[in-house]
């Protein structure tokens, strides 16, 4: 007696599941068709499949020639009987009686023995309706139309397949792994350290890119009997591997830059944006300074709650960035700008008033955007600014505008330094573009400033200290608004607004007059 069961729609077949050498020579002969790399997710689905085809054809080469049994037919005692409503199972007729029931006359009991010599009993020459005398559906059993589909196993128990797979791959010597996907070594070009160093030269050449690896190829001679797309599989895995090379692509096809002629300020963040943290107790903010540190969007305290994609979005020029010729890359500005999975990505601004465009880096960790100093120059641009970016025409094409005016002289908050310490005073300044006056800081040379942030961050409760009387003497109250203090203390050293606003509420010297506006006691 056999028992056929369908090994493929059991959780322990595939919670189990190891590459056999079969797999490998599926998998080996469904690249070579393909001719290009494919997932680990896709190869998993395919074997799936390759898998549930197998045993299927299996089945019905077990099953060829086999009696299906129906109730509606007749059977002679020695017969063999597969039930596909039984998971395949067969038996042996052993006997036969006359059924008896009043509703159903004429139909018969045979008696089956089944695997492991268990018995049961089933009718025969039963032509009264019954499901499994519908032929369609005893067809459809045979040919697996009521199990789960390949593409429903993957969903159950894909993810263990892909692991299995990528492990077995992984030391395979006819495999090669090409960024995510998987390719056989055979068909890839050689690239070699000659290779790489042409790339090199073409890429200096260029200014240092970007350039994509089909732009390159022309000038490294790979062997013309390998398909183009394959080279450039070839090339672009091996830029990969190489330290010289960086991929600054916003879509998966890469495209390369030399590492080396990358700005300074791209590879490691730039000093005027390390940040300092506040350090003291623990204190309790209150839910008006939380409500205001969201609102100055700050992008050292971006959580991940990136808000819906808008054409464009303007923000706050503070001092750090300006120091460091960056710009925050905030909640509000991740909404216009791409989403970016690569360390550094570069793109292009151009001016909305003069057409005028430059590169700039998207730099990941940090999350900046490094390369307006110059513009920030050109434009005389104070701490405070409003500064608006726009989707472009392309999609590595960004407008970026500062609301210029023609210039007037304005009262402003001016700021120099004295002996190492900041010194606040009211001054009239000609300003040529709109900027926010409770975040303003102007100065008529900001690098004069930077003496007072030193080598590392400076401690965020004496930037506090400092930054609190100089602010509240402009004042005929003497009362500081936290984003005032925010953006003075901010000059001394960077500091998100909740360390700073932390900083604040630990003192019990200031204490809040209302609509986040703060003073400091006489008898502190």
């Amino acid at each position: 007696m056999r028992v056929i069961h369908r090994q493929t729609q059991k959780p322990e077949y595939w919670s189990t599941f190891q590459l056999t050498p079969g797999d490998v020579d599926y998998l080996s002969n469904l690249l070579l068709e393909a001719a290009e790399p494919k997932s680990a997710s896709e190869l998993a689905l395919a074997l799936i499949r390759y898998r549930v085809e197998a045993e299927n054809a299996m089945l019905r080469r077990n099953t060829a020639g086999q009696i299906i049994y129906q109730p509606k037919k007749k059977y002679a005692i020695g017969e063999e009987l597969t039930f596909p409503a039984l998971g395949f199972e067969t038996g042996r007729v052993i006997s036969s009686r006359p059924g008896q029931n009043p509703e159903a006359k004429g139909f018969d009991v045979i008696l089956v023995e089944m695997a492991g010599g268990v018995r049961r009993e089933f009718a025969a020459n039963y032509t009264l309706p019954h499901r499994l005398n519908d032929d369609d559906f005893v067809s459809s059993l045979s040919n697996n139309q009521e199990t789960a589909s390949p593409e429903q196993l993957y969903e159950l128990y894909g993810e263990h397949v892909v692991r299995a797979l990528n492990a077995a791959l992984e030391k395979h010597p006819d495999f090669l792994r090409v960024a995510d996907d998987w390719f056989l070594r055979a068909l890839m070009a050689e690239v070699n350290v000659g290779h790489l160093n042409l790339a090199e030269a073409v890429l200096d050449m260029a200014n240092g890119g970007p350039l994509t690896a089909s732009a390159i190829l022309g000038e490294l001679g790979l062997p013309p009997d390998v398909a183009a797309n394959l080279q450039e599989i070839a090339l672009n895995t091996a830029l990969a591997r190489d330290e010289r090379f960086d991929d600054v692509s916003l879509t998966d096809e890469p495209s390369w830059f030399l590492r080396r002629l990358e700005p300074p300020e791209v590879r490691a963040m730039p000093p005027a944006l390390r940040p300092a943290k506040y350090t003291g107790p623990p204190v309790v903010v209150n839910d008006e300074l939380k409500t205001l540190a969201y609102a100055l969007d700050d992008e050292l305290e971006m959580s991940g709650d990136v808000e819906e994609h808008r054409s464009s979005a303007q923000v706050v020029l503070t001092f750090p960035h300006r120091l460091a010729g960056t710009l925050g890359w905030s909640r509000r500005l991740a909404a216009v700008l791409p989403k970016v999975n690569k360390p550094r990505v570069p793109v292009t601004f151009r001016d909305r008033a003069n057409g005028r465009e430059f590169l700039v880096w998207l730099v990941r960790d940090g999350r900046y955007i490094f390369g307006l100093g110059d513009w920030y120059e050109a434009n005389d641009l104070p701490a405070g600014a409003h500064i608006e970016i726009s989707s472009g025409p392309a999609d590595n094409i960004f407008i970026i505008d500062c609301k210029r005016h023609r210039p007037k002289r304005e009262w402003v908050r001016f700021a120099t330094q004295r002996d190492g310490h900041l010194r606040l005073e009211t001054a009239q300044r000609a300003v040529g573009c709109e900027f926010d006056e409770l975040m303003s800081v102007f100065c008529d040379q900001i690098s004069s400033l930077a003496t007072l942030r030193g080598e590392h961050p400076r401690d965020v409760v004496q930037a506090v200290r400092e930054a609190f009387p100089e602010i509240a003497k402009l004042s005929p109250q003497g009362n500081v608004h936290a984003s005032t203090l925010y953006a003075v203390v901010n000059v001394i050293t960077r500091a998100a607004p909740m360390d700073v606003f932390a900083a604040l509420s630990a003192n019990p010297a200031y204490h809040s007059v209302g609509d986040n506006y703060w003073h400091l006691s006489e008898t502190r």
